[in-house]
C-alpha cells in the first residue's frame, strides 16, 4: 500500500488490547483519533513523544478527540508499559507489525537511528526519559503519527524519517483541531 496523506481515507486496521481486537476505526466514529506508532519501548524519543500527547491531552479529549498509541509488543506487555508508565489515553499491540506494515511505517536503517541528527537530539530525550531497552522490539523500526476525523479522512499523516522524527505536538493539536471541524 502507498504511504497515505493528509485527505486520504485512514485503513480500517485492527490492533490488539487486552480486552481483545481492536478496529481502529470504531474509535474514530466517535470523534477525531490520534493515532501513533512507537518504536519501542526503550526509545527514549518514543516516550518523550507519549508525554508531550500527555501533556495535551486535555486538550485533545476537550474537542472530542482521543488518542490510541500502538506498539510492537503483545497488548499484554503494551498495556503493562503504558499502566507502568501512567498514561491517560489506550494503548494496543501489533506484535507482528501488520498495522505499520499496512501504513508503510517502515524500518529504518543504521544511519536513520544514529546519524548526527538523531545523536544530537537523543542527549536531551536521554536526560529526561532515560535509556531503555529494546525489550524484543525492532530497533530499526520507524515512528509513524496521524490524525483521523470522525469521516475517516487523515488531517496528519507523519512518517518519521528517522528514530527522533516525531511530529511538535502543536502540529498534532492543528491536526485534531482541523479534524474536529470537519
Amino acid at each position: 500500500m502507498p504511504r497515505i496523506a493528509v485527505g486520504d481515507r485512514f485503513p480500517a486496521l485492527h490492533v490488539e488490547t487486552v480486552d481483545g481486537p481492536m478496529r481502529l476505526s470504531d474509535r474514530w466514529r466517535d470523534g477525531p483519533l490520534v493515532v501513533t506508532f512507537m518504536r519501542h519501548f526503550g526509545c527514549s524519543f518514543c516516550r518523550e513523544h507519549l508525554e508531550h500527547i500527555r501533556s495535551r491531552y486535555g486538550e485533545i479529549t476537550a474537542v472530542g478527540a482521543d488518542v490510541v498509541a500502538i506498539f510492537q509488543y503483545t497488548a499484554q506487555a503494551t498495556h503493562e508499559f503504558c499502566v507502568g508508565r501512567g498514561l491517560p489515553f489506550q494503548c494496543a499491540g501489533d506484535p507482528l507489525r501488520a498495522a505499520y506494515a499496512e501504513l508503510d511505517v517502515r524500518r529504518g536503517r543504521a544511519r536513520d537511528m544514529f546519524s548526527l541528527g538523531v545523536m544530537r537530539r537523543m542527549l536531551p530525550a536521554m536526560r529526561t526519559e532515560g535509556v531503555g531497552s529494546a525489550n524484543g522490539g525492532d530497533m530499526l523500526q520507524l515512528p509513524g503519527t496521524f490524525v483521523v476525523a470522525a469521516n475517516g479522512r487523515v488531517t496528519l499523516a507523519h512518517y518519521g524519517a528517522n528514530a527522533a522524527d516525531n511530529p511538535p505536538v502543536d502540529e498534532i493539536m492543528d491536526a485534531v483541531r482541523a479534524a474536529a471541524a470537519i
